[in-house]
C-alpha cells in the first residue's frame, strides 16, 4: 500500500482540499494522511496526525510512520510558527526514503534568472533588478516614471510597493488588506530617507511598472494552473482572470480582486491583436514548466501569472509552485475533480516509475 501525506503548517489548513483528494486515494491503492511538521517525532520518525478512513469518509487521529510520499502545502509567513516549520520541511526533503510530489521553486530572483536566460522566454520577462542598496531604487526612479518593488520571497501580492513620479511629487502606494495606503514625497531625497524603513528586513526586486490593459475599467491578469497527471505529463487545468479594483496596485484575490472567466475577457481585447495574444499565452503555458523543471527538479504543479499591457504586449509576471486554485476552480468547473484526482494519480505514477525504484 502506498502512503501519501499532505503537509501543512497548521493542522486544519486546506482541510476541504485534503478531504477532496482523499476520496480518490483508495482507488489508487493509496493510504492518505495529513499532518504538520510539529506532529513528527524526530527520534522515532512517527507522526501523530490524521488518516482518512475511506469507509466512514472521516479523518481519524492516528500514529503512523512518515509517509513514502509527501504533498507539501506549507506556506511560510514571517511568524514564529513558519520559522520553526521551514527547517523541519528541509530535513524531510533530505530523507532518502521520502519522495516529495514536488520540491517547489526557490525565490523569485533565482526563478527570474532561469527564465531570463531562455531565449524563447526572455522577451516576456520584465527587466528585474535585485536591490542591494537603497540608492538603486532612487536611480531607477530617475530612469522610470514608475517602478514596482516586490519581496524576493513574497506571495499573494503581499509587500508589493509601487513608487511613481509626477510633476508635483513622488508617491508610494501599497495594499494594507483591501485598502491602499499612500505616502507623498516632495523629492527623491525624501524618498531615499524613507527607504531604510521599507527595506530594513526585506530583500526586494524592482521592475518598471507595467500599465495593464483594462477590463471593465480595471486592471487584470491571467492565472493558468498546470499539474502533472497520471502519466507524469504536464496538463493545463484551466485559466481564469483576476480583475483588480479600478485603482488596484495588484490583482490578487486577497486584495479585493474578483474572479472572471478567461472567455469573458477575450472579446474585449483588440480584434487585430486577439489571435496573437492567444497564441503567445498558449506558448508560455507550454514552455515555462519544462524550462523551470530543467533547473529545479522536480515539480508537480505551477500557477503562471501573465498580464497584457496597454500596448497589447504579453508579460510573464510570476510563477508559483504552490498555487491557489480558486481562480481556476470558479471558472473551469469541469477541471475541479480532475485536480483532486491528479494528486493521487501522480503519486501512483511516481511509485511505479523507474526513478523511484532506483532511489529505493
Amino acid at each position: 500500500m502506498i502512503s501519501l501525506g499532505l503537509l501543512t503548517v497548521h493542522p486544519h489548513q486546506e482541510l476541504g482540499y485534503a478531504t477532496s483528494i482523499a476520496q480518490y486515494a483508495a482507488s489508487f491503492n493509496i493510504t492518505f494522511y495529513r499532518f504538520t511538521p510539529f506532529q513528527i517525532n524526530p527520534k522515532s520518525q512517527q507522526v501523530e496526525g490524521y488518516k482518512y478512513d475511506c469507509e466512514t469518509k472521516e479523518w481519524i487521529g492516528d500514529t503512523f510512520s512518515l509517509p513514502m510520499f509527501i504533498y507539501d502545502r506549507c506556506f511560510y509567513k514571517q511568524d514564529a510558527l513558519s520559522k520553526k516549520a521551514k527547517p523541519i520541511v528541509q530535513w524531510l526533503k533530505q530523507q532518502q526514503e521520502i519522495t516529495f510530489l514536488g520540491h517547489g521553486l526557490p525565490n523569485k530572483w533565482e526563478v527570474y534568472n532561469v527564465l531570463k536566460k531562455n531565449s524563447s522566454l526572455s522577451p516576456y520577462i520584465p527587466l528585474t533588478v535585485k536591490i542591494a542598496e537603497d540608492e538603486q531604487i532612487v536611480e531607477l526612479l530617475r530612469i522610470h516614471e514608475s517602478i514596482m518593488l516586490k519581496p524576493i520571497a513574497g506571495s499573494q501580492g503581499k509587500g508589493i510597493v509601487k513608487i511613481s513620479k509626477t510633476n508635483q511629487w513622488i508617491e508610494s502606494s501599497f495594499h494594507t488588506g483591501l485598502a491602499i495606503e499612500r505616502k507623498i514625497f516632495a523629492t527623491l531625497t525624501d524618498v531615499y530617507s524613507w527607504l531604510p524603513a521599507l527595506t530594513a528586513n526585506t530583500t526586494y526586486l524592482a521592475q518598471p511598472h507595467i500599465s495593464l490593459y483594462p477590463f471593465e475599467n480595471a486592471p487584470f491578469d491571467i492565472r493558468i494552473l498546470l499539474q502533472k497527471e497520471q502519466l507524469g505529463e504536464w496538463k493545463e487545468m484551466g485559466r481564469g482572470i483576476r480583475k483588480g479594483k479600478e485603482d488596484a496596485i495588484v490583482t490578487n484575490i486577497s486584495h479585493g480582486a474578483s474572479i472572471r472567466s478567461f472567455e469573458e475577457v477575450v472579446p474585449c481585447l483588440p480584434k487585430q491583436h486577439r489571435d496573437f495574444i492567444m497564441s503567445e499565452i498558449d506558448s508560455l503555458s507550454r514552455i515555462v514548466p519544462f524550462v523551470l523543471e530543467e533547473a529545479f527538479p522536480s515539480l508537480f504543479e505551477l500557477g503562471i501569472d501573465i498580464c497584457i499591457s496597454k500596448d497589447c504586449s504579453i508579460w510573464l509576471l510570476d510563477v508559483n509552485s504552490k498555487p491557489g486554485r480558486k481562480t481556476v476552480v470558479e471558472t473551469s468547473s469541469n477541471s475541479e475533480e480532475e485536480m483532486y484526482k491528479n494528486v493521487v494519480a501522480y503519486c501512483a505514477y511516481l511509485a511505479t516509475s523507474s526513478s523511484y525504484h532506483r532511489k529505493e
